[in-house]
Formats: C-alpha cells, structure tokens, sequence
C-alpha cells in the first residue's frame, strides 16, 4: 500500500502536524480481495506521516455502488461520520442506515463496514481509529474473501 504525504507539515517546533485534503493522495493498493471495493481512501494522520501512535485519522470517498466490506481490527475502535451522500453501516449482521450527521462509533473486534447505497452520489466518511497508529498496528482483518468486488 502507498499512501502520499507530499502535502505533510510538521510544525516548526515538532509538536504538530498539518495536512490538507487537497495534498492527500488516496492510498494505493487497497484490494479487492480484503474487502476495499471501488472506494478511495486518504490516510491523512498515521503514525508514517505524523507520528501517530494511537490514533489513524481519514477520510474516504464512496462512489455510488462502492463499499468496505466487512472487516474488523482488533486493536482500534473506529468512529465514522458521515458529511456526503447517504449509506449503511454493516454492524455484524445488521444493517444501520446512515445519512449526513450520523455517527457510528465501533468497538475493537467488532465486525463491520460501510456501503453507499446512492445510485448517483457520492458518501464521505471522515474516520479515526483510536489505538493503533496504522492499519497493520490496528489489525485490520477482512471478514471473508472478497473476488473482483463481489463475495465469495
């Protein structure tokens, strides 16, 4: 996965780090296979870019028909909010409908996921995870196998 920082500043005096949307790339080699369908993702804070070490703070852009599949990590809790579009959350094996304003917070461990339900809007979730710094330390796990963006 590649993610670029190429709009990272760190504070003169070491304590901060600032980025912007617009200098973000979205993160590379998201795969289908571990559950990141069509959408497009920017690792804005992350212990890479800013030495984050509990926290992992994003942003992600859902074009209609995209989603995250079910997954978990079970060294993060996760919060999400909802500022685009509309969609629903796979909580488990429930579904909860999320408009612009919601905000889910899930649990370490806890499976769950996001699907944009727009034929012809984009959904943006801004996300934290709180207790791990990146995806590896977080331990991302996709619930089952994902082929080509459709289930197994």
């Amino acid at each position: 996965m590649s993610i670029g920082f190429e709009g990272v500043v760190e504070m003169q005096d070491g304590r901060a780090t600032k980025v912007h949307l617009d200098e973000i790339t979205y993160a590379d080699g998201l795969k289908p296979g571990e559950g990141w369908i069509d959408m497009k993702v920017q690792f804005l804070i992350t212990e890479e870019n800013a030495g984050a070490q509990e926290v992992v703070f994003g942003r992600t852009v859902f074009t209609p028909g995209s989603r995250h599949e079910s997954h978990r990590h079970q060294n993060a809790e996760e919060i999400q909010y909802l500022v685009a579009g509309e969609g629903i959350v796979l909580d488990g094996d429930d579904e909860i409908p999320m408009k612009v304003g919601d905000v889910i917070h899930t649990k370490k461990g806890q499976w769950h996921g996001f699907r944009n339900t727009s034929a012809s809007e984009d959904a943006v979730l801004i996300w934290l995870w709180a207790g791990a710094g990146s995806r590896d330390a977080a331990g991302y796990e996709a619930r089952s196998p994902v082929a080509d963006g459709t289930k197994d």
